[in-house]
């Protein structure tokens, strides 16, 4: 029980590795604000949760919303009193094409959902953080544009380097 009663918000929480995670975490006796776009599957997972006798709270939303990120915080102040750590995991590949075929569209988009959501979720999870005293902020990176990449991935690349930078700023 590592994360009994411990507080933590969970981005990208309605399939694969968020989902796991949340799992994972509940079982841990975390206490879990669940965020991801897809309603139903955002509450299927929360339903796990819960029948596993822990605390889930599914909150749909994206996070290329500010405004998401700063409500993803709030219910986690409201419903379980404070934030003790977050998953911020929500991510998006694009479409393969190569960076000369990546229209502007796509490319924002990669970079909004990858990069400027961890711009989000720290600018508001790092005060409800400190009020608790420390805490932990994880974000779901890549070795795709840290130290390699592979072709059709410009975008990605570009916003999982940005992702590394952003949280060595932080740190």
């Amino acid at each position: 029980m590592l994360l009994k009663d411990k507080v933590i918000i969970v981005t990208g929480a309605s399939s694969g590795i968020g989902a796991a995670a949340a799992l994972k975490f509940a079982e841990q006796g975390a206490k879990l604000v669940l965020g991801a776009r897809r309603r139903d599957a955002l509450e299927a997972v929360a339903g796990q949760v819960t029948r596993s006798n822990a605390a889930a709270v599914a909150v749909p939303g994206d996070v290329k919303d500010a405004g998401y990120a700063e409500e993803l915080v709030e219910v986690a102040e409201e419903r379980f009193g404070g934030l003790d750590g977050a998953f911020n995991n929500a991510g998006k590949l694009g479409s393969g094409a190569m960076v000369e075929a990546t229209g502007p569209e796509e490319w924002a988009e990669v970079i909004a959902t990858n990069l400027t959501s961890g711009y989000h979720a720290a600018r508001a999870q790092i005060p409800a953080l400190r009020a608790r005293g420390g805490g932990s902020l994880v974000f779901t990176g890549s070795f795709i544009g840290h130290t390699a990449t592979l072709p059709g991935m410009g975008a990605y690349a570009a916003s999982k380097a940005g992702l590394v930078g952003l949280m060595q700023a932080i740190a």
